[in-house]
């Protein structure tokens, strides 16, 4: 994506994460738990799709605060069910 191409992604649903199930659970839940105490509306944004968690996972390896992360998140197209 940072060289440019354009990526998209079908099918979530589908996607393992590697690991104990019972540890990524957890670690998932406590990620959840996680908000603003004066006033939660505000974020961090739990997405609960699994294109989103996919989305979030990708933004999380990309230098997404500059221009030329933005401009690599706008090339990566996640869907969870195909296209119709």
């Amino acid at each position: 994506v940072l060289l440019g191409h354009k990526v998209v992604v079908v099918r979530c649903e589908g996607i393992n994460i590697s690991g104990n199930f019972y540890r990524n659970k957890l670690k998932y839940l406590a990620f959840l738990w996680k908000r603003m105490n004066t006033n939660p509306s505000r974020g961090p944004f739990h997405f609960r799709a699994p294109s989103r968690i996919f989305w979030r996972t990708v933004r999380g390896m990309l230098p997404h605060k500059t221009k030329r992360g933005q401009a690599a998140l706008d090339r990566l197209k996640v869907f969870t069910y195909p296209a119709l």
